[in-house]
This record gives C-alpha cells, structure tokens and sequence, in this order.
C-alpha cells in the first residue's frame, strides 16, 4: 500500500499527465469507472487552465482571434511547470512562451501590458503620495520627504506599434507606458523616453530630494519639478514609512 504522499503524488501526475500514468492500485473500483472519472476530471482542469489563461490576456485573445490564441494556450499550458502552476499564477510565463515562438513587437507589449494591469490589479493597498502632501512643506522639509514607489505602478516599455484593442491609446505613439492604481480605477499613462528614464529611478530614490538629482540629471532645471509633479498626479510615488 502507498503512503498518503506518494498516492497524492501519482494522483496529480495522472490527472497531469494522462491514462499512461494511471495509479490503478488507489482505486477501489474498476480501472475502466476510475479512469473514466479521472479523464472527466482532467478535462474539466485542462478547460479551467485555458479559460484562466484566456481571462489573464483578454485584449490579446481579442488581438490574436480565438482559433491562434487557443493554439497557443493549449502547447503553453501543456508544459510540466505550468500544470503545476497555481490558476491565479498561469500567465506568469506566457510573455516568455510568446518570446519563444517568434513573436514581439505588438503581440509582447501587449502581453506585458495586460499582465502588468493584472499584478498592479493584485497590488497592496498604498495611500499615493498627493499634492497636498508637499505643497506647504519648506524647502528642507520637502528635499527629506521620504518617497517609494506605489506598488502597483509598473512600468512597460513599448518596442512596436499599439495593439488596436489598447483602445484608449489610440493615435498615440509612446516609448513607454505606466499602468497605475492610485483609486480604485486603474489607468494607463503614455510616457515620453525621458519620463521612462525618470521613472524608473524612482525604485533608486529614497526622498524626494534624491528623485529631484535623478530628474535634473535627465531633464532640464526649468522642467524638473513638472515631471515630478506628472509623477504625483499619476499616483506613482507612494509615502516611504519610516
């Protein structure tokens, strides 16, 4: 007799891996009624991965057509680490897997952008940092403000042209996009390739201060503040506790 472990173990490897890898000692009843069981099982998990993956890349299942897109779930989800992969962590690879097939460009950035909404979706709970915070603070005051980023802000850089489904993009050509939270909307902001590059030394900037040498390094002093500001009213700096 197996122990409770190793029956577990054979279990989940036939449901995963198929009738060639059925336990037909676990069973009490006939292995053709058993088997028939663990194939309607199987199929109603093989289903729930692929309707999971569909809900994670909704505007690339949209964007590719259904028939490529199904194509495309079925070898992804097929893979040995994604039948052990938690449902709410399935499309963690498929920017990857997209990679891996030859595809860039439009198909990826949208791939990263929708899995980018997912996780800022997912995201902690953190009070942006507003206006109001810093408008009356003194100088001093203001360069020791302490900042971090908002954990759900995520940022994308853009390498073709838009997918079509990005529909509140349309006629815009950004370098990169910042997906953020700071209600309960989340919202996509097209970024110039300076606003990139200040963006992404917010994760380096400890104060405020320390943002404000990374954007004058970037940026000119006449629009240093401006580019902060962008920051604040996207909701991308949360209050660093100290």
């Amino acid at each position: 007799m197996p122990s409770l472990a190793e029956g577990q173990s054979r279990f989940i490897t036939c449901l995963q891996k198929g009738p060639d890898h059925f336990p037909a000692d676990l069973f009490s009843e006939s292995s053709e009624r058993a088997l028939l069981g663990l194939k309607a099982h199987a199929n109603t998990i093989s289903h729930a991965r692929l309707v999971a993956l569909e809900d994670s890349y909704p505007r690339l299942h949209a964007h590719m057509g259904h028939e490529k897109f199904h194509a495309l779930s079925r070898d992804y989800v097929e893979q040995d680490h994604i039948l052990a992969c938690d449902m709410n962590r399935i499309g963690a690879d498929f920017v990857a897997f997209l990679i891996d097939r030859g595809f860039g460009g439009t198909e990826v950035d949208l791939a990263r952008i929708e899995w980018a909404w997912l996780q800022s979706y997912r995201s902690a709970d953190a009070t942006p940092v507003v206006l109001s915070d810093i408008a009356t603070l003194a100088e001093a005051d203001l360069l020791a403000f302490p900042v971090a980023a908002h954990p759900a802000m995520h940022l994308i850089a853009i390498t073709g042209p838009l997918s079509p489904e990005l529909v509140e993009l349309a006629d815009l050509n950004p370098d990169a996009l910042m997906i953020a939270r700071p209600e309960a909307q989340i919202l996509f902001h097209p970024l110039t390739a300076v606003e990139q590059e200040i963006a992404k030394k917010i994760a380096e900037s400890a104060t405020m201060g320390n943002l404000l040498e990374h954007v004058l390094e970037l940026s000119d002093e006449a629009t240093a503040m401006q580019h902060i500001v962008k920051l604040i009213q996207i909701g991308a700096l949360k209050h660093l506790e100290g």
